[in-house]
């Protein structure tokens, strides 16, 4: 299976703000845990975690996730199978410092959900 990686601009725009010794780190991290999960998707449980767990009425679950960097660092990404290509697309969306975590998963996640929340599908969403 092939794996791709996009990032959003506001994945750019938070990447800018580190210095080069922390990019380098998240760089180096990032493709770590690609060569990972193109081994097992399961080694996705030791190095990524959702900081809540989001169920819809339907049969879709969350793809969204907290990729771990260091105890500073946090990657907010999603993680999507397309069987008819037979790829994993990775999204990042955010990188920011743990203390900002909840909240820039938090807006992606209503970001990414909001259709829906718009077609009166009602999700519940648990802390962790």
């Amino acid at each position: 299976m092939e794996i791709l990686i996009e990032s959003t601009k506001e994945f750019e725009k938070d990447l800018e703000k580190f210095n080069n010794r922390e990019k380098f780190k998240i760089v180096k991290k990032l493709n770590r845990y690609v060569d990972l999960i193109s081994k097992n998707r399961n080694l996705l449980e030791n190095q990524a975690f959702k900081l809540k767990n989001i169920k819809f009425n339907t049969e879709y679950d969350s793809s969204l996730y907290a990729l771990i960097i260091d105890k500073e660092i946090r990657i907010i990404l999603t993680i999507d199978d397309d069987p008819i290509f037979d790829t994993t697309v990775i999204t990042l969306f955010r990188v920011v410092s743990t203390e900002d975590a909840t909240q820039a998963y938090n807006s992606v996640a209503e970001y990414l959900y909001q259709d829906f929340s718009m077609q009166n599908q009602e999700i519940e969403v648990h802390s962790s």
